[in-house]
C-alpha cells in the first residue's frame, strides 16, 4: 500500500500536452531534452500547489472525472507549467544534454546504496559560509560516479545555501544481500585564493537485492563541517 500524490501524475500529463509547443518554437527537435527538464518543471509546480492524497488505487476509485477537471482548473496549472518552463528554460541543467545507458537503467542483483553525504564549508577565518567552492568527492582516487545526472560530481556550491554540498552516489555491486562493507571516501575541496583541502571519511552499508534509484531523506551521512584557510588572510577576511 502506497500514499500517492494525486497532483505529480495531473500536473505531469497536462506538461507532455504544453510542452510540445514549447519543443516546437523554442527547443527544436529536441525530445529528451525536454523529456530532461519537464521535472523541474513539475518540482516548479508542484511546491506551488496543495497536493491531494490518495491511497493506492482504493482513493482513486472515489474520484471522479469532474472532480479531477476541477482540481486542474483550481489549481490554474496551466498559468503555472508557462511559468514553470520559463524559468528552467532560462537555467539549462548540465544533465539536460545527458543520455543514460540502457545497462544503467536494467541493474540486476546486490548493491550497495550509499546514502545522501552531505556537509558544509566554511571560510576558516570569519566562519562563514563559502559559495562557488567546487567540491569532489572521491572513492579510491577517483571520482565517484553519482546515481544519476541531477547530482553532480564536482559540485559547485551555489550562492544562499549556506554552504551545504550533498552528494548521492552510484549504487556498488555487492557479493551478496546483507553484505556489510566499510568505504573509505575523500572530499576535496578547491577555491580560488585558498588551499585546496582533502577531508577522509568513512561509511558502512549493507548491501539491498536491488538497486534504490532515488534519494531517501532518512539515510543520510553527514560529515563534519569543514573549513577553509585562505592563502592571503587579508583576501580571506573579506570574503
Amino acid at each position: 500500500m502506497k500514499i500517492h500524490n494525486l497532483m505529480e501524475e495531473i500536473v505531469l500529463d497536462k506538461i507532455d500536452e504544453i510542452i510540445i509547443d514549447y519543443r516546437d518554437r523554442k527547443l527544436g527537435k529536441d525530445l529528451k531534452t525536454a523529456e530532461k527538464y519537464k521535472f523541474d518543471v513539475a518540482c516548479y509546480v508542484l511546491n506551488r500547489i496543495d497536493p491531494v492524497y490518495v491511497v493506492s488505487g482504493r482513493g482513486l476509485a472515489y474520484l471522479d472525472a469532474d472532480y479531477i477537471d476541477q482540481l486542474q482548473k483550481n489549481a490554474d496549472l496551466v498559468t503555472l507549467i508557462h511559468q514553470g518552463i520559463e524559468r528552467v528554460m532560462n537555467v539549462q541543467r548540465p544533465y539536460y544534454d545527458k543520455k543514460k545507458k540502457k545497462d544503467e537503467l536494467e541493474r540486476k542483483g546486490d548493491f550497495f546504496n550509499f546514502p545522501i553525504i552531505k556537509g558544509r564549508i566554511f571560510n576558516s577565518l570569519n566562519f562563514e559560509p563559502l559559495f562557488g567552492v567546487q567540491i569532489q568527492l572521491n572513492y579510491q582516487g577517483k571520482c565517484m560516479k553519482m546515481i544519476e545526472d541531477t547530482w553532480q560530481n564536482p559540485y559547485t556550491i551555489p550562492e544562499n545555501t549556506a554552504g551545504k554540498f550533498l552528494f548521492l552516489p552510484y549504487a556498488l555491486e555487492a557479493k551478496n544481500k546483507r553484505e556489510r562493507a566499510s568505504f573509505e571516501l575523500e572530499i576535496i575541496a578547491r577555491y580560488k585564493d585558498y588551499e585546496e583541502l582533502t577531508h577522509y571519511f568513512s561509511i558502512e552499508i549493507e548491501a539491498d537485492d536491488k538497486v534504490i534509484n532515488y534519494f531517501r531523506v532518512n539515510k543520510v551521512h553527514e560529515i563534519k563541517d569543514l573549513y577553509l584557510v585562505p592563502v592571503n588572510i587579508e583576501s580571506g577576511l573579506n570574503q
